[in-house]
């Protein structure tokens, strides 16, 4: 059975990378700050390369993979630096160090998401940024999960974002932007998955709650803190209370 860092290098699960890659392309230069860090799976994709902070870390869960570490490092740059740690550690991090926190996809396989959102709270400086992207069970990505339980990536808990949005708010972070994306089916064929690509227009539009990821940013915010929104000119869905999803150039790659 695939592990997700394995499942990613899929073609299904490289043409969602790419739609979120292209997602957090519309927010991540606007958040500022020195010190920004992603927690994912070894072997999984640095997605701050659009990220404007100059500080980037990449904490890695090995899962006993250790082995595979050189290869996952062979893409090493001056701004990206890499740090390695076992599953359900305790984020290396400094309290109030750091100023962009990115999970991608973290929430749906971690033992204990509480904890990891109460940490990741515990890392992020006053006004700094989580950004969280997630499986929306409501989806037909959510729908596969019915047959597919134990195989990866439908092994996940898959939590709906209005849940997330409600530990956040119990965590005091403001919700500040985000969108829903890739109304596409799970289909590996490439070939076949592109006779559907008209969902990704007419899913922005039409019925936005669908999308099989939703991508949600949130700021930390302490008692008495004026809270500006983020990119406050987009509208918002009263669904899910975050910036409106932009339509068509979602999952199409930037040249």
């Amino acid at each position: 059975m695939f592990s997700f860092p394995e499942w990613s290098q899929t073609s299904l699960g490289q043409s969602l990378l790419m739609a979120e890659q292209n997602a957090l392309g519309q927010f991540l230069p606007d958040l500022k700050g020195e010190i920004a860090v992603q927690y994912g799976y070894a072997g999984t994709t640095s997605m701050l390369d659009l990220s404007k902070i100059d500080h980037k870390f990449f904490v890695q869960v090995t899962e006993g993979q250790r082995q595979s570490m050189q290869t996952v490092s062979a893409d090493n740059r001056a701004d990206l630096q890499y740090l390695y740690v076992e599953p359900d550690s305790v984020l290396p991090l400094a309290s109030s160090s750091v100023d962009l926190c990115l999970l991608p996809h973290m929430l749906d396989y971690a033992a204990d998401p509480h904890q990891l959102l109460r940490e990741s709270k515990e890392i992020l400086v006053s006004g700094g940024h989580l950004v969280i992207l997630g499986f929306n069970p409501y989806s037909l990505w959510g729908g596969r999960k019915l047959f597919s339980r134990k195989q990866t990536p439908w092994n996940s808990h898959d939590f709906s974002v209005y849940r997330v949005r409600e530990w956040l708010s119990l965590l005091d972070f403001h919700i500040s932007g985000g969108m829903m994306l890739y109304y596409s089916p799970p289909i590996q064929n490439q070939s076949l998955r592109e006779r559907f690509i008209f969902l990704e227009q007419a899913g922005d539009r039409w019925w936005p709650m669908l999308g099989s990821v939703y991508l949600l940013i949130a700021q930390k915010r302490d008692p008495g803190m004026t809270v500006i929104d983020f990119r406050k000119n987009i509208r918002k869905s009263s669904f899910l209370n975050v910036a409106e999803p932009v339509a068509k150039n979602t999952i199409n790659a930037k040249s």
